[in-house]
C-alpha cells in the first residue's frame, strides 16, 4: 500500500514578505500534477523569526508527534549543526529554502540534507567582480545594520578584489533599536562617499531602508556623478511601486527574469499562478523546482524507502525557469548563469537590458573560504525574516 507522504513546514515570520512561506509551499503543489497531490500533507509549524530554540522546538514536534517523512522551510544554514543529529538519528529528509544571503558551510553537508537557494551571495560576488573590471576605479559599499550581519557584502567586496581592485571602502550603517528610519543617517554617508572620489557605490537594503536610500540618494550630490549598484532585494515589485517616480539608473543582478518567454519560465507561471491566482514570483519558484524534484523521487517515497529517496533526490537535475537545478549543494556541475543588468527605475516596470552574463562560483573556488572569514556573525535568522 502506498504511504501519503508527510511534509513538515517551518513557517518563519517576514514583515517584509508575509507570504513568504505559503508561496513557497504552492510553488511546491503547482509542480505535482493535481492527480498525485494527494499524496503529499503539509504540517507547518510557526518558527517566528527562526530562532534557535524556536526551530529545535518545531523540529521536534514534526518527527515525534506527526512522524513526518520531510522536513522543509526557510531556515538558515546557520541552524545546521542544530538539527543535524535529530535529523540523521531518525532517518529524516531535509529540503530546505533560502535566499543565499550567507553562503553554504564549507564542510560537505549530510546525505539527507538538500537546500534550494536563490543564492544571493552568487550575485553578490558577480556584481563586484563585474563592476571593478567596467569601472577599474575605487568604488564604495554602503549597507545597512541588518544587512551587514550577512554575507552579501563580504561577496561583492571579494568579487572586486578579485577583478583587481585594491581598496572598496565599506560604509555601515549604525544600529538604532529606537528609531526605524535611515533617511537622517544617509546625507553624512553621501558626503563621505563624494569626497572619497569612487566610480560607483553598492547599497545593500531590504524593506523599507531600501526605498529610503533610493530616496535620498535621488536627491544627493551623488546622483548622476557615480554609478548605482543594488543589491536584488532593492528591485522586488513591492518596493518598485514605491520609488516608480524616481528615475534612477542603477546595476543589479538576477538569474530570473519574470517576463522570459522561455519555455520553462512560461510553464512554471502558468502552472503557479493557475493554482493559486498569484503573481509567480521568486518563492514560488523556488518552490516550483523542489516540487519538481519531488516528483521524480514519489514512487520511492510512497514505498517508505528513504534512503533510496535520498539517492533519487541526490542526483536529480530538473528543468527550470533559471535553468538547469539540483538540491545538493555539493553539486559542481549546475552552475547558474549570471546576469549583470542595467536598469532604469521609472513606472511599476523598470526597463532593463542585460550588459554582461556570468557562470556562477563553484563551491570549491579558492574565495569561498575567504568570504566566509571575512564575515563572521551571530544572526541565525533568515534574511528578511524580521
Amino acid at each position: 500500500m502506498k504511504k501519503v507522504i508527510k511534509i513538515g513546514f517551518l513557517y518563519p515570520y517576514s514583515s517584509i514578505f508575509p507570504q513568504i512561506s505559503q508561496d513557497i509551499v504552492d510553488g511546491i503543489n503547482s509542480a505535482i500534477p493535481e492527480i498525485h497531490r494527494r499524496s503529499f500533507q503539509f504540517f507547518p509549524e510557526y518558527i517566528n523569526l527562526g530562532e534557535s530554540s524556536l526551530v529545535d522546538a518545531a523540529f521536534r514536534k514534526l518527527i515525534s508527534f506527526h512522524d513526518v517523512d520531510i522536513i522543509s522551510g526557510v531556515i538558515s544554514y546557520k541552524l545546521i549543526p542544530d538539527i543535524v543529529q535529530i535529523m540523521q538519528w531518525r532517518k529524516k529528509i531535509g529540503i530546505f529554502f533560502d535566499l543565499g544571503e550567507n553562503l553554504p558551510p564549507l564542510e560537505s553537508l549530510p546525505i539527507n540534507l538538500f537546500f534550494n537557494s536563490y543564492m544571493l551571495w552568487q550575485k553578490e560576488y558577480a556584481m563586484g567582480f563585474w563592476a571593478q573590471q567596467k569601472f577599474n576605479s575605487k568604488g564604495a559599499i554602503v549597507i545597512g545594520s541588518y544587512d551587514a550581519g550577512y554575507q552579501m557584502h563580504s561577496s561583492f567586496w571579494q568579487g572586486a578584489i578579485d577583478a583587481g581592485a585594491e581598496e572598496i571602502d565599506l560604509h555601515v550603517l549604525p544600529y538604532q533599536p529606537d528609531q526605524s528610519s535611515i533617511l537622517h543617517l544617509l546625507p553624512a554617508y553621501f558626503d563621505k562617499i563624494e569626497k572619497s572620489k569612487v566610480e560607483f557605490v553598492h547599497a545593500i537594503f531590504c524593506g523599507n531602508e531600501a526605498v529610503e536610500f533610493f530616496t535620498a540618494f535621488k536627491k544627493s550630490t551623488l546622483f548622476g556623478k557615480v554609478s548605482l549598484i543594488v543589491s536584488a532585494p532593492m528591485l522586488t515589485d513591492h518596493i518598485l511601486s514605491q520609488i516608480n517616480n524616481l528615475n534612477i539608473p542603477c546595476y543589479s543582478a538576477t538569474e530570473w527574469n519574470y517576463a522570459s518567454e522561455e519555455h520553462f519560465n512560461q510553464n512554471f507561471k502558468r502552472a503557479y499562478e493557475t493554482y493559486s491566482s498569484r503573481k509567480a514570483n521568486l518563492f514560488a519558484l523556488l518552490g516550483y523546482e523542489v516540487g519538481l524534484t519531488l516528483l521524480q523521487a514519489l514512487p520511492e517515497l510512497e514505498n517508505g524507502d528513504i534512503d533510496r529517496a535520498i539517492s533519487v533526490i541526490k542526483q536529480t537535475t530538473i528543468k527550470s525557469a533559471r535553468g538547469d537545478r539540483n538540491l545538493h549543494l555539493d553539486n559542481c556541475t549546475e552552475i547558474p548563469p549570471i546576469q549583470i543588468e542595467k536598469i532604469t527605475i521609472q513606472g511599476f516596470e523598470p526597463q532593463k537590458i542585460v550588459v554582461e552574463q556570468y557562470n556562477a562560483m563553484h563551491f570549491n573556488h579558492n574565495s569561498f573560504s575567504d568570504i566566509h572569514n571575512e564575515s563572521i556573525s551571530g544572526f541565525k535568522n533568515p534574511y528578511l525574516c524580521i
